[in-house]
């Protein structure tokens, strides 16, 4: 794939005219690159690389290379702007990285060029190092080059940032960012999120939270920055402010994902206000945002029995029960029936939990059915259950107890059992 380099300077051609010279008259103190006198190659040099120039506009980018490459300069300067040259049409060629860096290197360790074209090669070469992963490489040059030019620039500040951050240097990093920031002409999230992440990969969250924070209120409407904001609050344990935030996204309907949902949820439930997080979740399940799903419906049972909603716990622990089989919910939906004195349901879901997969105590499931017939004055069925539930050595103890007060009861009432 071939790709036109954006980074070939326009003075090109003006280079290769007769009699460009710097000014006479310097002032006192210049950076390096304002002091550079602007050089022309040979004639016999210059001519090719005025047709090298001309194919290279025309995209003709090969034939341009192939001219370049043919050339044999025997003056330094001469050999310096001819592997700029050089180095920057294979900068434009996919897979020509190394080569483009080995000719940039060696325009770039002459250091005969004039100020423009040695930042310009000096400028291209860290940007190679940096896409190559060879990030040391790549900041020496942006340092280099800062201190060639006296210049800054903010992408510059954020590739060294990014260096810095794949090379682990956390600490390193925020300087960076905020010199990046300082020179924004608008506001731009990837200083910030350079920022954000450095905080976050040395678990400094409550730094990284007030990163997110000042994002948020530069670009509100991105819903994952709210999101964010809530994660890192989370992480430094301010479960007040993540909940805050998050249901201030909800209001705004900025919300997007099944698990965004499910965090604001959590949140409510850790913010102990169990009711408004079984609501969310109940509404999320039932607009299908989120799949109902075994692990959904128990959670929002179990939300519901936390807010000491009974009714609507045992209802959703019995459609968790009836996705899965699975004994344990059948358990829980009985308990909770058997609570809210809803006697034949209890025992109805009893005993489909003794069916169920996964039972691990029998006793406790004939406990429940036993004081699921007692109260419904069903003292036969009651005595079975609770004889069984004495086999179980978690229950034995209870189921005991409970043995010698249905037959006193039924006694009482005239019950034979």
């Amino acid at each position: 794939m071939r790709m036109k380099s954006k980074l070939l300077p326009a003075l090109l051609l003006a280079t290769l005219g007769a009699g460009a010279v710097a000014p006479a008259a310097l002032a006192a103190e210049k950076c390096p690159a304002d002091e550079r006198k602007t050089k022309v190659v040979s004639e016999r040099v210059g001519k090719k690389i005025q047709k090298a120039f001309e194919l290279y506009s025309a995209d003709q980018l090969d034939e341009a290379l192939a001219l370049l490459l043919e050339i044999d300069p025997r003056k330094d300067f001469d050999k310096a702007y001819v592997n700029r040259f050089i180095g920057n049409i294979y900068a434009g060629k996919e897979g020509k990285a190394q080569v483009a860096m080995k000719h940039l290197q060696l325009s770039v360790d002459a250091d005969l060029l004039g100020g423009t074209d040695q930042a310009q090669a000096m400028r291209l070469l860290a940007d190679l190092r940096m896409q190559e992963k060879n990030y040391k490489a790549a900041l020496k040059g942006y340092e280099d080059w800062m201190a060639f030019t006296c210049k800054e620039d903010m992408n510059v500040y954020l590739r060294m940032g990014s260096a810095q951050f794949e090379l682990k240097q956390f600490d390193k990093v925020i300087p960076l960012a905020d010199h990046a920031i300082r020179l924004q002409k608008k506001p731009s999230k990837n200083a910030y999120v350079l920022k954000m992440g450095s905080y976050y990969e040395s678990k400094q969250y409550k730094k990284a939270a007030a990163v997110v924070e000042d994002m948020v209120e530069l670009f509100p409407e991105e819903s994952k920055l709210w999101v964010q904001l809530a994660q890192m609050y989370m992480l430094s344990e301010n479960y007040t402010k993540a909940l805050y935030t998050m249901d201030v996204a909800y209001r705004q309907n900025l919300l997007e994902k099944p698990s965004h949902y499910k965090m604001l949820a959590q949140l409510y439930a850790q913010n102990e206000i169990p009711y408004k997080s079984a609501v969310i979740q109940e509404q999320y399940l039932s607009n299908g945002m989120v799949e109902k799903d075994e692990s959904a419906l128990s959670m929002l049972a179990n939300t519901y029995h936390q807010a000491k909603e009974i009714a609507k716990a045992a209802k959703y622990y019995g459609e968790a029960a009836a996705l899965t089989n699975n004994a344990k919910h059948y358990t829980k939906q009985a308990a909770l029936l058997l609570e809210s004195q809803k006697y034949k349901a209890a025992q109805a879901a009893g005993k489909k939990a003794l069916k169920a997969d996964g039972l691990k105590s029998a006793g406790q499931v004939q406990m429940i059915l036993a004081q699921a017939y007692f109260y419904n004055d069903q003292f036969k069925e009651a005595y079975k259950a609770c004889k069984a539930a004495t086999k179980d050595k978690k229950t034995k103890k209870a189921a005991t107890s409970w043995l010698s007060y249905i037959e006193d009861t039924a006694k009482r009432k005239k019950v034979s059992i």
